[in-house]
């Protein structure tokens, strides 16, 4: 038995995206989530030459300049699942405000995908629970808020008998 069990999961992990990648290659019908997995791994043509072959390969030649992968995917398909079900709602509605701020929809992804990142950094260091207020007070701090209107200019009074009012 592995010793350490984050080992175990990244394994579980990669072997299933390795999976979920052949099966969406070969056409099958994907189930929801692994629909979502596959399409990550679809919008990250960076990493193509890995899908289907992260069965033989060690994790340095996964590594990207510093990025796993599978992690990064995996973050992706997360954020993708928390919208399709709407929970946390503020997920959805921090990837829609961070677009019309003018960000593609992929980069509004990997902006909120930062803020799961470090919350599950968070989990692993502190053996604590998914801290779902915090992690909706942080994705509110991705959005800029929005421009206030301008100050009023004021116009001018009228003069009445020589006078201002």
């Amino acid at each position: 038995m592995n010793e350490n069990p984050y080992d175990e999961l990244k394994g579980l992990t990669r072997q299933h995206a390795d999976l979920t990648w052949e099966m969406g290659e070969s056409g099958e019908f994907l189930e929801d989530e692994d629909a979502r997995l596959v399409q990550a791994m679809r919008d990250h043509p960076e990493y193509a030459d890995l899908w289907g072959r992260l069965g033989e390969l060690s994790d340095e030649q996964i590594q990207r300049d510093g990025t796993n992968p599978i992690l990064h995917i995996t973050i992706h398909q997360t954020i993708e699942n928390q919208i399709a079900i709407g929970k946390p709602k503020e997920t959805a509605q921090t990837v829609e405000a961070l677009m019309q701020q003018g960000l593609s929809r992929h980069e509004a992804i990997h902006r909120v995908g930062t803020v799961l990142a470090d919350e599950i950094f968070h989990i692993l260091k502190d053996e604590r629970l998914f801290d779902e207020a915090g992690f909706v007070r942080r994705l509110q701090r991705l959005v800029k808020p929005a421009m206030p209107h301008p100050p009023k200019t004021p116009r001018p009074r009228r003069r009445l008998k020589g006078r201002y009012r």
